[in-house]
């Protein structure tokens, strides 16, 4: 076991990277604000300044205003190696990456350092390619290994590394919105055609229920989307039945979404290792690949709403206790205690340390 500080020093990228966001957040809440060191300071995480899903990480200041020489050394410190127990490199984008690459050499041989791959792409910082930075790519393959590597598309019918494991996004109870259950919307699908199986869903979709009129239907652009921030989740929310099928990756933002929001979700089964997955039928619906049973699936649920309503409350309650940002960041740490050694503290939502 690796004894060690509670401290962590969390690398991240300036843009937005859901799981990355998520992470820090569920690491805050995990270890305490003060003991998750953002590498270098990203305001997004201590200022309001993006709405939501941009503002997945947002944890506030965690340091009094009013205080300008904390500020300063806040902002502008650099990483103190002897309280540092862990590295997290929390992004497979660009800037995260060379940040990491230009401090690699200073981080002690004792301090493990763990790689958060949140890109849609299953092979492991395949996104650098689809950024065209395999040079990156290329410069971290002959730097220091990484000791664990935590993976969003961890595909279900492909071999990874002993040190790999899956991390899919999580859910930020927080920030959804405590509604009555006052149904707006029949049937939603409101999103882009990054994936065929989306364009074929909107083409069936379109013209059945009440489609057309909520907007769910082809041609979709994410800057004109009619809901968003909060009222897109407070839309959601008024939704008997919500649809959803993969985009770039196999995990999905809208996935997590309906089960924070306690509501009925019909899916595609997403092709990735998602530890305590949902049960298909008690806390959700699967659609076959093929969508040959979606319509159908759609009218049985719509008609019947005492079967709707327990489905999606079995899968609240699922979500409440394995799926929150806070339950995600415990299920990491506990990899990392087990493949690593790392004695890093599990928490409750009461703030309880959770046994090992």
């Amino acid at each position: 076991m690796i004894k060690a500080s509670k401290k962590v020093l969390y690398i991240a990228t300036k843009e937005s990277d859901y799981l990355q966001d998520l992470t820090y957040f569920g690491l805050c809440q995990v270890l305490g604000q003060s003991n998750v060191i953002d590498f270098h300071w990203n305001s997004k995480f201590h200022i309001p300044r993006k709405m939501y899903p941009r503002n997945l990480g947002y944890a506030g200041l965690g340091f009094d205003l009013s205080n300008y020489k904390k500020i300063k050394q806040q902002i502008f410190r650099s990483p103190d190696w002897s309280e540092i127990s862990c590295v997290f490199v929390a992004a497979a984008k660009p800037d995260c990456i060379a940040l990491y690459l230009k401090i690699s050499k200073n981080i002690p041989a004792s301090t493990p350092v763990v790689f958060i791959d949140g890109g849609d792409f299953s092979a492991i910082g395949g996104d650098l390619l689809r950024l065209n930075c395999g040079d990156l790519l290329d410069s971290l393959k002959k730097a220091r290994s990484f000791d664990f590597i935590f993976k969003r598309e961890m595909l279900c019918d492909q071999k990874y590394a002993k040190n790999v494991a899956a991390l899919p996004f999580s859910i930020r109870f927080d920030q959804m919105p405590d509604l009555k259950d006052e149904y707006k919307y029949d049937v939603s699908f409101w999103a882009v055609e990054s994936d065929p199986i989306r364009t074929k869903a909107l083409a069936m979709l379109e013209n059945e229920f009440d489609c057309r009129e909520n907007l769910t239907i082809r041609n979709q652009q994410f800057k004109k989307y009619a809901r968003k921030g909060k009222f897109y989740l407070e839309e959601l929310k008024r939704c008997k039945v919500v649809l959803n099928f993969r985009g770039v990756g196999w995990d999905t933002l809208r996935y997590w979404e309906v089960f924070g929001l306690s509501t009925f979700l019909i899916s595609q089964k997403p092709n990735i290792v998602i530890p305590d997955e949902f049960i298909a039928g008690k806390e959700l619906i699967y659609c076959k690949d093929d969508l040959s049973d979606l319509i159908e699936l759609c009218e049985y649920y719509l008609k019947d709403t005492a079967a709707r309503e327990k489905i999606a409350n079995a899968g609240f309650l699922k979500a409440k206790e394995s799926h929150s940002t806070e339950a995600r960041c415990n299920y990491l740490l506990k990899t990392l205690r087990s493949s690593l050694g790392l004695e890093l503290p599990l928490r409750s939502s009461l703030g309880l340390e959770l046994p090992e």
